[in-house]
C-alpha cells in the first residue's frame, strides 16, 4: 500500500443544513474545523428513490438494481412473502473485503452488513445502527467480548412505531447519547489495534431524527419543561457526535478523515399510509376498496403496537419473518391481485404480480408496462381534497433510474416519490378521475415519525493534498466514495465498481 490511512466516520442520516446552521452557531466545533481545513460537498443517493438502500449502494460501489437490496424487511418474490435481508438471498460484499492482502481494515457498525467475514483486519456489526438486520457480531470473535466486558453490552433499541409519550422521547434522546458514547469509546478502542482503512458508523442521528425532529411524534401536549429539553434533543445529538469525531480524529493521527452522510433528515413527507387504498382505486375504479384482509392480519395489527414490537423480538428470525408476513399480506388472494404496495419507510413501492417472477403471477410480461403506466399515472392524479396541492411528486421505474441489473428483480417496479412537503396535515386526498380517499388518523402520520429522509448526503474530506475551507460545486455521488478512498489508498479492488473518484485534490 503506497497511500495515506484513511479514517470514514459516517454519520448515518446527518443532514448538512443542520451541520451547517448548528457549525456556525458554534454547536459543532469539530465539523465546523474539518470543513474549514478540507474540503467538503454534496452527495446524490439512492435513497431519492430507495430511501433504504444508500449503505449497499455505498459498501457495494453499485446500484440497488445490482445489490438488490432497498429496505430492512423486503419481498422475496420467490416465496411470496417478506423476509430481512440475508447473505443466503441477497449477498452483497463490501468493497474493502477486496483490497489487496495487505490492506488492514476495521469496520465497525456499518448498517445493513450481513454479518462479518474472516478477513485482514476487525469487523464489528450490529451493535448501535439504526436498521438491526443482524446480532451483534464480529471478527475476530473475541473482540465482541472484549468490548462488551469493557463498555457494557448496549445495543439499539428496535423502533416502536406510533406517536410516544414525551417521556419516552425524552429517554430515547438519553439512550442515543450514550450508545453513541459508548460506540465511540468502542471505536477508538479498536483503532489501537492496526488498521489502514477504518469505517466507522454512528447511527444514533438516524433514530433521532425520526423520532426527535418536531413534537408531532408525541401523542400529547408538552409542558414548558419538557418542550425546551425536547426542542433541543436533535441538538444534543448531533453536539454528542461532534464529540466522537473530535475523538476519533484525534486517535486517527495523520491520517487522511472523510465524514460522511448517505443521506440526510428533514421533515416527514410520507404518505405511504393512503397508498394502499390510492392503488386500489386505481386498479378497480371509485369504489374500489384495498384488498380484504385476512384473520391473521387483523389479529396482528389489533395488538398494541408494544406488544406486537414484544412478540416479534423474542421468537427466531425465521418465525418472526412468517409471522410479519402474514401480518403485512395475510388473506391476500393473489389470483385477483395484479399490483400490491411493499413496506417502505418514505417513497411508496409498488409490485406488478408478475407471470415468471411472482410465484403465483397473474399480469402477463405482455402486458407489463401498461399496468405501470396506469398505475403511474393514476396516482400522480391525486391531491390534498383541501388545498388541491399535489402529492406525489412523480412515479418512476429503478430500472430507469439505475439501470438494468442482475438483481434488478429485486427491487420494487414503481416507486412513488411524494412531494417534499409536510405530510402530517392531511385529512383526505382526491383525484378527479378515482374519487376521494380518507386518512385513517386525520391529521397526524402513523407511524410517529416526525422526521424523514432528506434524499442528499454529503462529505468532508481532510488530509495531505487536500486543499482547505473549499466545497465542491459539482454534486458527487454515493458511489463515488469507495472509489475516492481506493485512490488515497493507492490500492486497487478486485470488485468492479460504479462510481469515479471525487475530486479532493484539486
Amino acid at each position: 500500500m503506497g497511500g495515506d490511512k484513511v479514517l470514514m466516520i459516517g454519520l448515518d442520516a446527518a443532514d448538512l443544513l443542520l451541520v451547517d446552521r448548528w457549525g456556525e452557531d458554534g454547536a459543532l466545533p469539530n465539523l465546523r474545523r474539518l470543513m474549514a481545513s478540507g474540503v467538503s460537498g454534496r452527495l446524490r443517493t439512492s435513497a431519492r428513490y430507495l430511501v433504504g438502500s444508500p449503505w449497499p449502494t455505498f459498501f457495494t460501489g453499485q446500484p440497488p438494481t445490482r445489490h438488490g437490496i432497498y429496505h430492512d424487511f423486503q419481498w422475496q418474490h420467490e416465496g411470496m412473502r417478506f423476509a430481512r435481508p440475508a447473505w443466503e438471498w441477497l449477498p452483497a460484499l463490501p468493497f474493502w473485503r477486496r483490497l489487496e492482502p495487505e490492506v488492514q481494515v476495521l469496520s465497525y457498525d456499518v448498517p445493513f452488513l450481513m454479518g462479518v467475514q474472516e478477513a485482514v483486519g476487525t469487523e464489528v456489526v450490529g451493535f448501535a445502527s439504526h436498521d438491526r438486520i443482524v446480532e451483534p457480531l464480529s471478527h475476530p470473535p473475541n473482540v465482541m467480548r472484549e468490548v462488551e466486558r469493557e463498555f457494557g453490552s448496549l445495543r439499539m433499541l428496535q423502533e416502536d412505531y406510533g406517536v410516544s409519550d414525551p417521556e419516552y422521547l425524552l429517554a430515547l434522546r438519553d439512550f442515543l447519547l450514550e450508545i453513541t458514547r459508548r460506540s465511540t469509546r468502542t471505536a477508538t478502542r479498536l483503532m489501537q489495534r492496526p488498521w489502514d482503512l477504518a469505517v466507522v458508523v454512528l447511527g444514533a442521528l438516524h433514530r433521532g431524527g425520526h423520532r426527535l425532529w418536531d413534537r408531532s411524534s408525541a401523542n400529547r401536549a408538552m409542558n414548558e419543561e419538557e418542550g425546551q429539553a425536547f426542542d433541543r434533543a436533535l441538538l444534543d445529538l448531533y453536539a454528542e457526535c461532534d464529540r466522537s469525531v473530535g475523538q476519533m480524529v484525534e486517535a486517527a493521527g495523520d491520517a487522511t478523515v472523510v465524514v460522511f452522510a448517505l443521506h440526510g433528515m428533514m421533515i416527514n413527507a410520507c404518505r405511504n399510509d393512503f397508498l394502499d387504498a390510492m392503488l386500489a382505486r386505481v386498479l378497480g375504479g371509485t369504489d374500489a376498496a384495498p384488498p380484504r384482509q385476512g384473520v391473521v392480519r387483523r389479529l396482528g395489527e389489533a395488538l398494541p403496537l408494544g406488544l406486537r414490537r414484544g412478540v416479534t423480538q423474542r421468537i427466531p428470525a425465521r418465525l418472526r419473518d412468517r409471522i410479519m408476513t402474514s401480518w403485512a399480506t395475510g388473506g391476500t388472494n393473489w389470483p385477483e391481485i395484479e399490483a400490491f404496495s411493499l413496506r417502505a419507510d418514505l417513497q411508496g413501492y409498488v409490485r406488478i404480480n408478475l407471470c415468471g417472477r411472482e410465484t403465483e403471477g397473474i399480469v402477463p410480461a405482455s402486458e407489463y408496462d401498461a399496468l405501470c403506466e396506469q398505475i403511474a399515472a393514476g396516482l400522480m392524479s391525486f391531491r390534498d381534497a383541501d388545498t388541491g396541492d399535489p402529492v406525489v411528486a412523480e412515479v418512476r421505474r429503478p430500472v430507469d433510474v439505475f439501470g438494468s441489473g442482475e438483481r434488478e428483480a429485486r427491487v420494487p417496479d414503481l416507486v412513488v416519490r411524494w412531494v417534499e412537503s409536510p405530510a402530517a396535515s392531511h385529512l383526505a386526498l382526491v383525484s378527479e378521475e378515482y374519487g376521494r380517499v380518507e386518512r385513517e388518523t386525520p391529521g397526524r402520520i402513523p407511524n410517529g415519525r416526525s422526521g424523514n429522509h432528506r434524499t442528499e448526503g454529503f462529505f468532508v474530506a481532510r488530509g495531505r493534498g487536500i486543499p482547505q475551507g473549499s466545497r465542491l460545486s459539482e454534486i458527487a455521488d454515493i458511489v463515488d466514495l469507495a472509489p475516492t478512498i481506493l485512490q488515497i489508498l493507492d490500492v486497487s479492488c478486485r470488485n468492479e465498481l460504479a462510481g469515479t473518484p471525487i475530486p479532493i485534490h484539486g
